[in-house]
């Protein structure tokens, strides 16, 4: 159906105002990008989201995920299997692991980790408002480079380019946004993703005091404290609340699909049974 010239004007008018408040984002929070090309001819990079299709991964796919150059998020590292794994980059951007030392041991245990476990080159990506000197990253074989966490829309031409500087990335509801986003920024053409079955939809409840339940499962197993930390963190949100930032979530994999093109990137989403439906399928 053909728009009319109100429609044409209405969405004109729309982009015009996202355009103009990421500006005013842009100038506000972001800093210079320390993220460069650095992949070399033919090599892709295996993105490994946290989700608990990654175990069958690990079991089959170990000489694949030791050839190529892979990307770890979150609370991967304390996994027993992180040390196999050994991911050339990782990537940390929610606040609570910036914030949350001292309140959550398992933020304390990352960290932890990432100093005394790390015996091979890795590159740490954090936002750029946590200076590498606020981490405490002692462990030589680790580089620190940041990146802007900054939700940017408005015209595709003007997203395009605040993506290709490195200011900012379609909203970062989900940390797999910033790790495609930088996957492109260093110069891959092919990425692939697993672990990414992203089927939260399934995990969510409401019970009898009409509070939200969502039980998010990780190839790992969580401990007493991330349960805890998890309820605490729904306890005041409300279902549509949530919906919505899954709406944001997989609407930002469409944005990214759309840059990617235009890029000459291939992203691949190689998670059986995933619930993004931006990339196509195909396995590592």
């Amino acid at each position: 159906m053909s728009q009319t010239l109100s429609d044409k004007t209405a969405e004109f008018s729309s982009e015009l105002g996202a355009s103009i408040k990421s500006v005013v984002k842009m100038v506000a929070q972001s800093r210079r990008c320390t993220v460069k090309p650095v992949a070399k001819a033919g090599e892709r990079l295996i993105i490994m989201g946290n989700g608990p299709s990654l175990a069958d991964n690990i079991r089959n796919d170990r000489d694949k995920l030791s050839q190529d150059k892979t990307l770890a998020v979150n609370f991967a590292a304390n996994a027993d299997e992180f040390t196999e794994l050994k991911p050339n980059f990782y990537l940390l951007a929610d606040p609570h692991f910036f914030i949350g030392r001292e309140s959550d041991p398992n933020v304390g245990r990352l960290f932890k980790r990432f100093n005394d476990a790390v015996d091979w080159d890795m590159t740490l990506f954090v936002p750029v408002n946590r200076p590498s000197s606020s981490l405490d990253i002692t462990n030589p074989h680790i580089k620190v480079e940041h990146f802007n966490l900054v939700g940017i829309e408005g015209f595709q031409w003007f997203t395009s380019a605040a993506y290709s500087a490195g200011l900012g990335m379609p909203r970062p509801r989900n940390v797999l946004v910033p790790a495609i986003m930088l996957g492109i920024l260093m110069g891959f053409k092919d990425i692939y993703i697993i672990g990414a079955d992203h089927s939260w939809i399934k995990t969510l409840d409401v019970n009898e005091n009409n509070e939200v339940v969502s039980i998010q499962p990780h190839f790992y197993k969580d401990n007493n404290e991330e349960h805890s930390r998890v309820a605490s963190v729904y306890k005041n949100v409300r279902l549509h609340e949530i919906l919505m930032s899954f709406h944001v979530a997989f609407k930002a994999y469409h944005q990214i699909a759309a840059y990617a093109s235009a890029k000459g990137v291939n992203i691949y989403n190689s998670t059986p049974a995933s619930y993004i439906d931006a990339f196509p399928r195909r396995p590592i």
